[in-house]
């Protein structure tokens, strides 16, 4: 279950990553849709970020005990 919401996750949070890169560069363009859209998948990309911290908890945590 966990590895299926993370292949899910994962191409998301790109997605969401790019869109937010590109909506910053073309703000002044399309202003209209940026404008409204920009701040929606900030806060998605926050949002799946941390659920995938959540579910990548125990590899982050061994991987820093070993230091």
């Amino acid at each position: 279950m966990k590895m299926t919401l993370l292949r899910i996750i994962n191409p998301l949070l790109l997605l969401l990553l790019l869109f937010q890169f590109v909506s910053a560069l073309f703000r002044t363009d399309y202003y209209q849709f940026f404008s409204r859209w920009h701040p929606i998948g900030g806060y998605a990309l926050v949002a799946l970020g941390l659920l995938h911290l959540v579910l990548n908890w125990k590899w982050i945590n061994a991987a820093y005990r070993k230091r």
